[in-house]
This record gives C-alpha cells, sequence and structure tokens, in this order.
C-alpha cells in the first residue's frame, strides 16, 4: 500500500467530485455527506472526466454521453454488464484525503 495525501476535505464540495492525477492517472473524488469515495478519472464509453459529472446519492452521471456508475463500487449501472471502474480505497487524516495506490 501506498499512501497519496491529495488535498484538505474542503478541496472536494459536498456533492460533488473533484480531478487529482496521481502517478500519471487521473483520479475522481466524491464527496458524500462527508464521505469520500475514489474511482478512476475517466468514463469507460469515450473518457469523459467523471469528476466533472452530476453526482446524485452514490451514483455519478458522466457528463458527456450520461452513463451511470456507482462510486463506491466503480460498477457500470446501465448500457453493458460487467463494466467496473477500479476503485481506491480513501482515507481521512486529520482535515487531509488520502488515496491508496
Amino acid at each position: 500500500m501506498a499512501w497519496t495525501k491529495l488535498g484538505s476535505r474542503e478541496s472536494v464540495s459536498m456533492g460533488k467530485g473533484k480531478e487529482f492525477t496521481v502517478n500519471g492517472k487521473r483520479i475522481a473524488v466524491f464527496n458524500i455527506n462527508g464521505n469520500y469515495y475514489a474511482t478512476e478519472g475517466l468514463c469507460r464509453h469515450q473518457d469523459g472526466p467523471l469528476a466533472d459529472g452530476t453526482l446524485k446519492g452514490e451514483i455519478v452521471e458522466c457528463p458527456w454521453h450520461f452513463w451511470h456508475y456507482n462510486v463506491k463500487t466503480g460498477e457500470l449501472l446501465d448500457y453493458l454488464k460487467g463494466v467496473k471502474l477500479a476503485t481506491y480505497s480513501v482515507e481521512v487524516r486529520d482535515n487531509d484525503i488520502y488515496i491508496d495506490t
């Protein structure tokens, strides 16, 4: 395990996502009621930026073509079976967000 500090809790607004680059990978971090979840940052369809998508509960909608993913599991909820984003463990330490890369 290699934990990487992304930034402060305030850097990801409640009910929103924010993209970070870690070791050359685009990672989307989502804030759901003060709980943080991280997935790979690009939609599997045509690489839409998931952090810019609409977050409703634990579902993010890709802003480009409206694919829906569960940010806790990475699972695609429509269109194709068996498609899943990589997910990353998240910890909050003091006031900072870390992910396990």
